[in-house]
């Protein structure tokens, strides 16, 4: 039997979570599922399971970065395996583990994103590599949103191929997706003491033409258009939570520029991707980048 427990982290009644605990059982000897605020009938029959153990957190989670470095203490075994309600391991990939996971202190693996019904193999979403696998005492979880651990020792990063990847079940519906970007953005809100409009579009323009353009988020079609549009979208909600905060008090006294330059560096990066990723030969490069001169002449 394999020395490593998992931790779950489980709320309301997920649609994949007794998949994600069949996937792993033959890998751990013990699993651990942090409740906060589970569905009592989901909860009666993850009791039958004799390798589990249910911990109550008894305060408000808003993301599982927050208590992942508590739970470690409710772990028997030496090495901790965490993993998500809406994941599932593949069999190659218990495999892969259960034959090596004792020679290293922490293990990268890869995950697939399964969003709106589809793999998402650009902008960013593969092989969207995550520390999962690890021995108790060489990693830290910092309490900050989407952040990766600090870790130590030797590590081990599993090669990006499909049979080895964790299948990530993300977001099923686009409501889904807005839902949990807004309780995000409310959480990075109140943690930050200052951030302006013009931060904030340059964020969002950020990160829209890295994913789209750069990380050729293009190559998922409208699937990679639709997520790096969301994306952007993450930092006017942080901005606006932000602005919320602050009881909205009027503070950006250079709104009109910060939208100005906000649309023209759009069309002017929009523009320098297209000729360099040669993605619309139908305006001719010729005439796009005379386009773009006559953009920042006119601009500025």
């Amino acid at each position: 039997m394999n020395e490593i427990s998992a931790i779950i982290v489980v709320k309301d009644n997920p649609p994949h979570l007794f998949k994600t605990i069949q996937s792993i059982d033959s890998l751990v000897k013990q699993i651990v599922i942090a409740d906060i605020g589970i569905n009592p009938l989901t909860l009666s029959k993850l009791k039958e399971n004799k390798k589990l153990k249910v911990v109550r957190i008894k305060k408000d989670v808003q993301y599982v970065e927050l208590i992942r470095e508590e739970l470690k203490q409710h772990a028997s075994c030496e090495y901790i395996l965490y993993i998500d309600p809406d994941e599932v391991f593949p069999e190659s990939l218990i495999q892969h583990l259960s034959s090596s996971y004792y020679k290293y202190a922490y293990i990268k693996i890869p995950r697939r994103n399964i969003i709106f019904g589809k793999w998402i193999e650009h902008g960013r979403w593969w092989p969207d590599y995550q520390v999962r696998l690890f021995k108790k005492t060489m990693v830290t979880w910092p309490k900050l949103l989407h952040t990766q651990p600090q870790v130590s020792g030797n590590g081990y990063t599993i090669e990006p191929k499909k049979e080895y990847a964790i299948i990530h079940h993300n977001y099923e519906s686009v409501d889904e997706f807005i839902e949990k970007a807004t309780r995000y953005a409310k959480s990075e809100a109140n943690e930050i003491s200052s951030f302006s409009l013009g931060e904030a579009l340059k964020k969002a323009l950020s990160e829209f033409t890295s994913r789209y353009f750069s990380d050729e988020g293009y190559k998922d079609g409208m699937h990679g258009f639709v997520l790096s549009f969301l994306q952007m979208f993450y930092y006017f909600l942080v901005y606006v939570y932000y602005w919320e905060k602050t009881r909205f008090v009027q503070t950006d006294t250079s709104i009109i520029h910060d939208v100005h330059h906000f649309f023209k560096q759009g069309m002017l990066e929009s523009n320098y991707w297209i000729i360099k990723k040669r993605l619309d030969s139908s305006f001719g490069t010729i005439k796009r980048k005379l386009h773009m001169e006559l953009t920042k002449l006119l601009s500025s």
